[in-house]
């Protein structure tokens, strides 16, 4: 009788979900139409909620640079695309947009250099400090 019982649970945890959580990455179509309607405060939310579940998740850390260049906030999208390429340095996309983001970022674009802080608290995602702060 106890066989059939742990024979009989061992489905049940497989239904409930118990065991790890597979990896979601369902938002990223979202992020991608918001940002391309121009949506962009929607996409950002987006980011942001995936980067409180993994603060490295690369996608995450791209569009968050991508939205930043939009806005022309260039210490912002080479600050984000340095940690996505931190996260996974193949990410040849982040590659180009970081060079794009160090040429209109002026004279000093190049030599910027952002080291990921750790998060203050479990799944914060943080910004890079403004000038003059």
């Amino acid at each position: 009788m106890l066989q059939w019982t742990v024979k009989a649970c061992v489905p049940c945890l497989l239904i409930v979900g118990c065991g790890p959580a597979l990896d979601d990455t369902s938002y990223r179509p979202k992020v991608m139409a918001e940002f391309e309607v121009g949506h962009v405060e929607q996409a950002e939310a987006l980011c942001q909620q995936a980067l409180s579940r993994e603060p490295s998740d690369p996608f995450a850390l791209y569009y968050m640079g991508r939205i930043a260049t939009a806005r022309q906030e260039w210490e912002d999208a080479i600050y984000h695309y340095q940690c996505c390429l931190d996260a996974d340095p193949r990410y040849a996309d982040a590659r180009e947009r970081l060079l794009e983001a160090e040429r209109a970022a002026g004279v000093a674009g190049p030599m910027l250099r952002f080291i990921p802080l750790p998060p203050a608290r479990p799944h914060t995602h943080q910004t890079p400090p403004k000038r003059g702060s």
